[in-house]
């Protein structure tokens, strides 16, 4: 694997991204020589990457709670515990032990292997996707789809490698396959509310997420060098394999954590293009924090767009006050839900305005829709058999990165920056 000679805080000296592309060598395969042809019918084997908490809940629930005809024929993980005991308890859950893999690179020349979830480090993901898709698989990929503002040059080139592919790619923002997407689209279609200015989200947790995770105690447990990837060599940490989630070295916390679902919804719901700029605050406040830990626990992060509209995201820990809340503010009303990843059923009024609208659930009065997971694989599946775009295609993905990268970029400079479209890059305006 190749990995970047530019240490991150280079690149914020530059003040700049997009010159230099980090990330693992691809493996030389032709997606198009070696892809399965699936039919309507057949069952689709898939391996996972990646064996943590998510990783499984994806094939064991929502893959399952998709209805799909699908097996767990392969299963790759760098740490030693995690693939002897997986495999197993896999067969005892679905029926099938998956074969087991140090390597995700041998696990993508399996034959056997028709698509492949990845749910690893955010930083390993895009440079892992490039590899499966050339490998001739299908891909559902975990968000953020980038850690850090350093890889949007492997997220372009990813783009790149998709768009020129047959393979079918979604990336695990679930919100975009929620029906309430749809209704939302077509309320702003109507016109009924006026014109949309801005969104604001707030998600929350008493204990930052990141501390509950655990990994290997020692460095013989696990591929080291494997783990860190594209980011710069250094000693074994426990704790950073552990709760890598809260290291700013290796993501940008809730930006990327958090955000990449709201944000994925909003441009889902209204169709728009790229962020053109963003300004970011956050700091390290809460008592429940780990305190070796690097990434910020508070963290607010404003988009603006060329259709006339802005998003604020804040998140923050140590309290739950306003935890899953998503308003669209327009000039006649706004609609009020929960967070991207699982909206709920919003609630439609004049609040706020002085419209005499009546308050209103969007998708009637019904229950709220389901967890829109199992939907989100179902679709991936169904794009798989039958052709078409994923709800989360790299369409959205790339957006989604480029809002990652814009957000944690100006966190790092405190100060606006801004997208170049034409560019890829992302900048100090």
């Amino acid at each position: 694997m190749t990995k970047s000679k530019l240490t991150r805080r280079s690149f914020i000296r530059q003040g700049l991204v997009g010159g230099t592309v980090a990330g693992a060598a691809s493996l030389g395969l032709n997606a198009s020589s070696i892809a399965r042809v699936i039919g309507a019918n057949e069952r689709i084997n898939l391996g996972l990457i990646g064996g943590g908490h998510r990783g499984r809940f994806i094939v064991e629930q929502m893959a399952k709670g998709s209805g799909d005809h699908y097996a767990l024929v392969a299963f790759g993980d760098i740490w030693t515990q995690r693939r002897e005991s997986y495999p197993p308890e896999a067969e005892k859950i679905l029926g099938i032990k998956p074969k087991a893999y140090a390597d995700y690179r041998q696990l993508l020349e399996d034959a056997d292997v028709d698509a492949v979830v990845i749910a690893t480090p955010d930083h390993q993901h895009a440079g892992q996707t490039i590899d499966a898709v050339r490998a001739g698989k299908h891909v559902y990929v975990e968000k953020p789809i980038i850690g850090l503002h350093i890889d949007l040059p492997e997220l372009n080139r990813l783009y790149d490698v998709v768009k020129a592919s047959k393979m079918v790619v979604q990336h695990g923002t679930h919100g975009a396959s929620s029906p309430v997407v749809r209704a939302i689209r077509q309320l702003i279609a109507e016109g009924k509310l006026g014109k949309l200015f801005r969104v604001e989200s707030t998600e929350t947790a008493y204990v930052p997420y990141w501390a509950h995770y655990q990994g290997p105690a020692t460095v013989s447990e696990t591929d080291w060098k494997a783990w860190l990837y594209n980011r710069p060599q250094r000693p074994f940490d426990a704790n950073m394999c552990a709760k890598w989630m809260g290291y700013k070295e290796i993501t940008s916390g809730t930006i990327g954590g958090w955000m990449t679902h709201f944000i994925t919804f909003v441009h889902a719901v209204t169709g728009c293009d790229y962020p053109v700029s963003a300004v970011a605050w956050g700091g390290r406040y809460a008592p429940t924090d780990d305190p070796k830990c690097t990434a910020p626990d508070q963290t607010m992060v404003m988009l603006d767009y060329a259709e006339g509209f802005h998003t604020q995201f804040t998140s923050h820990f140590g309290s739950e006050i306003d935890n899953e809340t998503t308003v669209f503010m327009f000039e006649k009303g706004c609609v009020k839900t929960r967070f991207g990843h699982n909206p709920g059923n919003p609630l439609v009024s004049g609040e706020g305005t002085n419209s005499r609208l009546e308050a209103y659930k969007l998708l009637g009065d019904a229950a709220d829709p389901p967890y829109p997971g199992a939907e989100h694989m179902k679709n991936w599946f169904d794009c798989i058999r039958k052709g078409g775009r994923p709800n989360a295609d790299m369409d959205l993905g790339h957006k989604q990165g480029v809002a990652v990268a814009l957000g944690d970029l100006a966190w790092d400079l405190n100060c606006k920056v801004v997208y170049d479209k034409a560019k890829r890059e992302v900048r100090r305006a």
